[in-house]
């Protein structure tokens, strides 16, 4: 069911990059959700202001994503695996 989600949000991004407003539009309805609950945690003369920086952060992100360079789900999980491994050692390396 996940990649049910993963494939239609692939596809949106794709008709957004051919100037699709409507997929844009679309998407951030997807994270509609994140965003009010965001903008809740802040002050109320705030959240408006907050709420659009965050669309527009949004947007220009789908609008850059590039789409010839994703990466399948295990070389996801081996780039997220060698960053824990970095992470780490730069812990180790600061305390020592």
């Amino acid at each position: 069911m996940m990649q049910n989600v993963d494939d239609e949000l692939f596809d949106l991004v794709e008709l957004a990059h051919r100037g699709d407003k409507d997929a844009l539009m679309s998407i951030i309805h997807l994270f509609t959700p994140v965003i009010h609950s965001v903008r809740c945690k802040t002050k109320y003369d705030r959240q408006d202001d907050l709420a659009q920086s965050i669309i527009e952060i949004v947007i220009k992100k789908i609008m850059s994503y590039d789409l010839t360079n994703t990466l399948d789900f295990t070389s996801f999980c081996k780039l997220r695996t060698h960053t824990s491994r970095i992470q780490i050692k730069s812990c180790k390396a600061q305390d020592g």
